[in-house]
């Protein structure tokens, strides 16, 4: 694979190729990971693909930090091949960049906030500044209806996504599938409110899957009514502002 790299290093500083913008182009909603078919598609674009499956394969897994192969994280990617010191020698960053520190498989957790007592102990007029951040919309009991609103809001077709991990269509995914699942959709929950949804539809079985049939069916209420096509008389209520208060709430 450090072949395959140094090759690919010395034709992009060969050639002046602008490594990022390719991959830019496939991610829309600035999350700085693609997924693997994407990875390829921009390698063979560029005329940077390797040699062989084999070594393809490795750096896929070299760059995958979400826990799946499916999804690449192109930003490390380009920091390690695109660098500006291979094509200025003279090159000095402004800011010394910190050491990263990457965690394989693993994704970064997210600390609750969420303030469980009475707010009418508080006293914002002589503490504003020295008291812990005091947050009410972050409730792990309430997840499934905030995320409920943030589906409604960007009118996402959630169940499209589970289907590829699905590719049997068995109703169910693993837990990592999950989280992984409502990353790329940019919904950003804590470990605590994570685990409260994905206990509410775990499966009966030894494996503990998570059921995402139910859980779409519960998401889709905001828009259908189940059973729709039975009674086609049914008139299903429209969408209204009260449907994403909850998904806007911290932007009021």
């Amino acid at each position: 694979m450090l072949e395959a790299v140094t090759q690919m290093n010395n034709k992009i500083k060969a050639e002046r190729i602008l490594l990022k913008p390719g991959f830019m182009d496939f991610d829309r909603s600035k999350q700085l990971h693609i997924t693997s078919h994407q990875f390829l598609r921009v390698l063979k674009g560029l005329g940077l693909m390797p040699a062989s499956e084999e070594t393809f394969d490795l750096i896929i897994r070299n760059y995958c930090d979400r826990g799946t192969t499916a999804e690449v994280n192109y930003f490390r990617f380009c920091n390690d091949l695109d660098r500006p010191q291979d094509i200025f020698p003279g090159y000095v960053p402004k800011i010394a960049p910190p050491a990263p520190v990457y965690t394989r498989g693993i994704p970064p957790a997210i600390k609750s906030h969420f303030f469980a007592e009475k707010t009418e102990s508080i006293d914002v007029v002589n503490n504003r500044y020295q008291q812990p951040r005091v947050d009410i919309s972050c409730d792990p009991s309430d997840i499934e209806e905030r995320l409920r609103s943030l589906v409604v809001m960007k009118r996402v077709r959630i169940e499209q996504f589970f289907f590829d991990f699905d590719k049997l269509r068995k109703g169910h995914v693993t837990k990592n599938q999950f989280f992984s699942i409502l990353s790329q959709l940019n919904f950003n929950f804590t470990q605590e409110e994570y685990n409260n949804l994905a206990a509410k539809y775990e499966t009966n079985d030894p494996e503990r899957f998570f059921n995402y049939v139910a859980f779409v069916a519960s998401i889709n209420k905001a828009f259908t009514t189940t059973g729709i096509d039975k009674a086609p008389t049914v008139r299903v209520p429209a969408v209204t502002q009260n449907d994403t208060l909850l998904a806007r709430r911290k932007y009021l």
